[in-house]
């Protein structure tokens, strides 16, 4: 059913808006000032919309390169490293996981404890589509277990998906044998990691 309202003659509207040289008809500047209003509050919107489908554009997790195993000098200590680049609700960040810390005595390998811990550290820096940032986790970081990992910051550069290029330095001592020349040191290595949208 179509409802539809009497009209009057005497209030149509012309097609033309009669012209008053030096105003305009209120309805027209009104509509006219309307129309403005919108398109500026649809402008000033859509940098936070681009940017909120942007961060939203990745799904939250950990997307990490492979895990390099590395032997200290002496190969007396043995480490499983990683990093990850997180996603997540808490803010986008770089950790460092560090697994199966291990060290040689008596011909046995026993893990890392409150007794024989490791400590470490880790820098290096993220780079994709042109912006580019560092990271460090604590120095050092104290790990009384075989497993454990280290936040390393929120560069800037963490914020969309992309494949990412990501540098680390690893440098560890203990656990049991910490004289320097047993310390696990990684050099610069080079890893790329993907982050999907």
């Amino acid at each position: 059913m179509q409802l539809s309202r009497p009209t009057d003659p005497a209030s149509t509207h012309p097609a033309t808006p009669p012209t008053v040289y030096g105003r305009r008809p209120r309805r027209l500047a009104a509509g006219l000032g309307a129309a403005l209003l919108a398109l500026s509050g649809s402008a000033l919107a859509a940098p936070a919309t681009a940017a909120q489908q942007r961060a939203a554009a990745v799904p939250a997790g950990d997307y990490c390169g492979p895990a390099d195993s590395f032997y200290g000098g002496g190969q007396y200590t043995y480490a499983e490293v990683q990093v990850c680049l997180r996603f997540g609700s808490g803010g986008n960040q770089v950790i460092v996981n560090n697994r199966n810390v291990q060290y040689l005595w008596g011909g046995s390998w026993y893990n890392a404890s409150s007794n024989y811990p490791a400590k470490w550290h880790a820098v290096g820096s993220v780079s994709v589509g042109g912006q580019w940032g560092s990271y460090a986790t604590p120095d050092p970081v104290t790990q009384g277990s075989a497993n454990g990992w280290a936040g390393g910051g929120s560069p800037a550069a963490l914020g969309a998906c992309g494949t990412y290029n990501v540098s680390m330095m690893f440098r560890q001592n203990g656990p049991y044998w910490t004289d320097s020349s047993n310390d696990i040191d990684s050099g610069e290595r080079s890893y790329q990691v993907s982050v999907p949208c």
